[in-house]
């Protein structure tokens, strides 16, 4: 029985029985977990329950991710399914399929930035000197950064300086991903020399800044 098959076995199973599942989604870097019902399938969709926590978020990520534990594999799968349509009354999705993504595999929490807690950072290459690009997201052991195509490479190793609401430093990193984004380029830093306060500087504000997006959730979630 193929993959596909034992998945399909597996929701049909949860809406016959009307059982409840947790499913994932991200907002603002942030994992959202609901449990919902699945509503209806066939071999392309899935329509799942839906909830404002859950509208939120996959608004937002325009995936949806469940943990499945297959027998043939022998253990839990982590399966991804893109948004197709969202509304009050349901989510509906692609059938989800195995799915490798490196936001289950992180080692620290990672949010995106915000207006209310702007972040800049300048590199002192390539030319010009002292380049500034717009960072999306960090965490305490990188940074993402949005930049022109072919700006960096992955290995490459820069110079920078952080400015955060509650202090700077400046440090070094190397480019570990490098995907498109827009008419742009997305270059995920990993932070590879930092001086001794950077960390709690950090800390500070991704902690700020989950707080902004977890009372977000709860008003949406009222």
């Amino acid at each position: 029985m193929s993959v596909l098959d034992r998945v399909l076995n597996w929701l049909r199973e949860l809406k016959e029985k009307e059982a409840p599942v947790e499913v994932i989604s991200f907002y603002n870097e942030l994992p959202v977990r609901c449990k919902v019902r699945v509503l209806d399938l066939d071999r392309e969709f899935v329509q799942w329950e839906s909830n404002p926590k859950l509208l939120l978020a996959v608004e937002d990520c325009g995936r949806l991710y469940v943990k499945f534990n297959d027998p043939a594999y022998g253990q839990e799968r982590i399966l991804g399914a893109d948004v197709t349509y969202r509304g009050s009354s349901m989510v509906e999705t692609t059938v989800p399929k195995p799915y490798e993504d490196p936001s289950f595999r992180r080692e620290t929490l990672r949010v995106t930035v915000s207006p209310t807690l702007p972040v800049k950072v300048t590199f002192e290459e390539p030319d010009p000197p002292k380049q500034e690009l717009q960072v999306r997201d960090l965490s305490e052991g990188g940074i993402g950064v949005i930049g022109p195509k072919e700006l960096f490479k992955l290995g490459d190793r820069l110079k920078f300086t952080l400015e955060l609401p509650f202090g700077s430093f400046s440090g070094e990193a190397e480019v570990v991903s490098v995907e498109p984004f827009g008419d742009k380029m997305k270059y995920g830093l990993k932070f590879t020399q930092l001086p001794r306060n950077a960390r709690s500087l950090l800390n500070r504000y991704v902690m700020a800044r989950q707080r902004e997006i977890l009372d977000k959730i709860r008003m949406i979630a009222e």
